[in-house]
């Protein structure tokens, strides 16, 4: 059986295009990260909640700083 793999939230966005920018400047720094309600705002809008960009907890300090220096909206 494989492991869940455990993911922290470092970011909440209402808009999919700061979502995304996030998540490229993350992976721009070699931090590997993933949006969770993607595929539905695709489909249904950000009525739903938002989108959730997350990280390893190994990644956690460096995706938050990556973030913080990159001027992009990001709630905590």
């Amino acid at each position: 059986m494989e492991e869940a793999i455990e993911l922290v939230t470092v970011g909440y966005f209402g808009d999919p295009l700061g979502a995304e920018m996030a998540k490229s400047r993350l992976e721009s720094a070699g931090i590997p990260c993933f949006l969770v309600g993607e595929n539905a705002a695709l489909l249904y809008g950000v009525g739903l909640g938002g989108l959730q960009l997350q990280v390893s907890p190994r990644d956690e300090a460096d995706a938050r700083s990556v973030l913080n220096d990159s001027g992009l909206d990001a709630e905590p």
